[in-house]
């Protein structure tokens, strides 16, 4: 497979620097806690760089256990080392390269803003390596198209989280919306008379223009209609109890994760990101281009679809029928024909110039 992604590999490398061993670590003392300094760098993501929330609470997630793995041990965060850099990512051998990868970013981001701050010494955020990622070393993990399906069929049903969650799972499926563009949708971006929905795309801060489908309007008129509760919130989906708020990404993967499992589904990834990969497939197979396929799904480079290129199955067919035989017989063609290349003065040169032979003339 791909450079054995299935194996564990060490979380990461301490790595020193000469500097590290002639200066010992200063530890620079401030007044506020690991939560304050948190605090700011999220200020400062979301405020200078315009980072997206959903983002901004995964870097949250992320960094909260370190600073309490830190507290625990009796470290002052503004102490921390490589040391101990090291000594928590190897406290979590269940995590994957991927997900060691993420934490380590969140990690260097963290230090490198609070080295900046003067907190901490400058220095440590560069000296903490990741795992290494190859590109597109894995497949697109989704459910089969029939097990998208079966999803459906599930939750035909007249209950109320079955109808709120039909609604969600076809909005994802046909549109292969993200788990974030599910959520945040409004009353305001169905466009019910001309037909057309109007999806928020936060993470490239635009908004996308679809065709609302007959089905997809069907389930979400049913849901508005008969069990979404009257509440001063604009958001499509928001939650059955009080009090009542928009339901968040993480509510929609649970939901969707749970009735997955309720099935029996054996899936590599559960939850609703994978319908996305399921729609790009399916969108592969009867025959839309890899740029056709990343206009549906709001992707604004090339590569971000070019993954979807390894389960095109006729197309890796039609690579593999390829004569190899006459592929490198015509390659060791071209080679004897190529003009040997010499410098300017070169005396090999004047050498083959002075034994070409026209017509018979020497």
């Amino acid at each position: 497979m791909f450079h054995d992604q299935h194996r564990k590999f060490r979380p990461a490398v301490a790595r020193r620097t000469v500097n590290d061993s002639v200066h010992p670590a200063i530890p620079v003392r401030v007044g506020g806690s690991g939560d304050d300094a948190l605090d700011d760098l999220i200020l400062s993501l979301r405020d200078e760089r315009g980072l997206a929330a959903a983002t901004l609470v995964d870097l949250r997630r992320s960094l909260m256990p370190f600073l309490a793995w830190l507290a625990a041990r009796g470290r002052a965060w503004q102490d921390a080392a490589l040391e101990d850099v090291t000594a928590y990512l190897a406290s979590r051998p269940h995590w994957s390269r991927v997900t060691i990868s993420r934490h380590v970013q969140c990690l260097r981001s963290f230090f490198r803003h609070a080295a900046m701050r003067g907190w901490v010494r400058p220095g440590l955020a560069e000296m903490i390596e990741a795992p290494r990622l190859y590109t597109h070393e894995r497949l697109p993990q989704g459910p089969r198209w029939s097990e998208i399906q079966q999803l459906l069929d599930a939750n035909r049903g007249d209950a109320a989280a079955q109808i709120r969650i039909y609604a969600m799972v076809v909005l994802l499926a046909v549109y292969g919306f993200r788990t974030g563009e599910v959520c945040g949708l409004t009353l305001d971006d169905i466009d019910w008379e001309h037909e057309r929905i109007h999806p928020p795309r936060p993470k490239q801060r635009k908004v996308g223009l679809y065709p609302l489908v007959g089905e997809v309007a069907d389930a979400i008129v049913r849901y508005l209609t008969q069990v979404r509760p009257r509440c001063a919130s604009r958001a499509v989906f928001v939650t059955l109890r009080r009090p009542y708020r928009p339901l968040s990404a993480g509510g929609l993967s649970t939901q969707v994760r749970l009735a997955q499992l309720r099935l029996g589904q054996t899936l590599q990834r559960y939850g609703p990101h994978g319908l996305r990969h399921a729609n790009a497939t399916y969108l592969l197979g009867e025959g839309f281009t890899l740029k056709e396929i990343g206009d549906h799904l709001g992707h604004t480079m090339v590569r971000a679809t070019e993954i979807y290129a390894k389960v095109d199955v006729v197309s890796l067919r039609q690579v593999g029928d390829v004569d190899l035989a006459s592929l490198v017989a015509h390659e060791r063609d071209c080679a004897a024909r190529e003009t040997t290349f010499f410098d300017v003065g070169s005396l090999d040169a004047l050498r083959m110039v002075a034994d070409v032979q026209l017509g018979g003339v020497r």
